[in-house]
């Protein structure tokens, strides 16, 4: 899956155009356009406060996507404890609602169910992309640990694009360098053929903090949802094309880096 510069959490169009009128026209990396919807949305019941202003309607996400080909669109999705088995209905639902320019998922669930990631895939083909968060969930499931991650892993590689190291889970939380170099590092040796990404803590201020994986992970992709969010919730627009346009400026140093050698 070709790496990207995420941004999580838009609800209207208008703050995608505004980050699209600072993109260039041919940008080293593309937009990822992250849309919430979890099993609550779906069935319009009430969220939790925390989250409110951060899931769009269901039916207002094809407004989301626009057809720009420097933008990557996935819907994230999660759901409730107890509701897992829902996974696969709910994804089929989001395909009916997501309109023509919907090009995947990203997976906020905690180890999904494999005969679902199985019967997602004979039934939809590898034309829509599954991105695996591994979040603070997914990570005390298997003791915490680096092989506990890639061990568990091993059996959703053949159905995944990537995966997004997030411990975070869109609270903005640090970013821990160091750990996440040795995960990522732990999945990388199995081999997969599989995109690697990370997130949490990430806005216009942090990313010196990913900086230094990119010497050995030179294809990863980052996320920013919390760090962009104003006191009110909502979608700081110009901390979101700051930290989209210092995204781009540090992946093109390190292409730099990388080209003088």
């Amino acid at each position: 899956m070709e790496p990207y510069v995420g941004i999580t959490g838009f609800t209207k169009p208008q703050e995608i155009c505004a980050v699209l009128e600072v993109l260039p026209e041919s940008p080293l990396r593309k937009l990822m356009v992250g849309v919430l919807a979890s099993w609550k949305s779906l069935r319009g019941i009430p969220l939790k406060p925390r989250w409110q202003k951060q899931f769009p309607r269901p039916d207002s996400i094809p407004a989301l996507f626009p057809a720009d080909p420097r933008t990557i669109h996935l819907v994230h999705y999660s759901t409730e404890e107890g509701r897992e088995r829902s996974v696969l209905a709910d994804m089929f639902k989001i395909h009916e609602l997501a309109g023509p320019n919907f090009h995947g998922f990203q997976l906020n669930v905690a180890w999904p169910q494999i005969n679902q990631m199985d019967d997602y895939r004979v039934a939809m083909g590898w034309n829509y992309r599954i991105v695996l968060q591994l979040g603070q969930k997914a990570v005390e499931a298997v003791d915490g640990t680096t092989q506990g991650v890639a061990d568990m892993l091993y059996h959703y590689a053949g159905n995944i694009d990537a995966i997004l190291l997030d411990p975070s889970g869109g609270l903005g939380k640090p970013f821990d360098t160091a750990r996440a170099r040795e995960f990522l590092a732990a999945i990388a040796d199995r081999g997969w053929d599989i995109g690697l990404g990370v997130a949490g803590g990430l806005g216009p201020e942090t990313l010196h903090l990913v900086e230094p994986l990119l010497e050995e992970f030179p294809d990863l992709s980052i996320d920013a949802q919390g760090q962009l969010r104003t006191p009110e919730d909502d979608l700081d627009v110009d901390k979101t094309k700051l930290y989209h346009s210092r995204a781009l400026e540090m992946f093109e140093r390190h292409q730099e880096r990388v080209t003088a050698v």
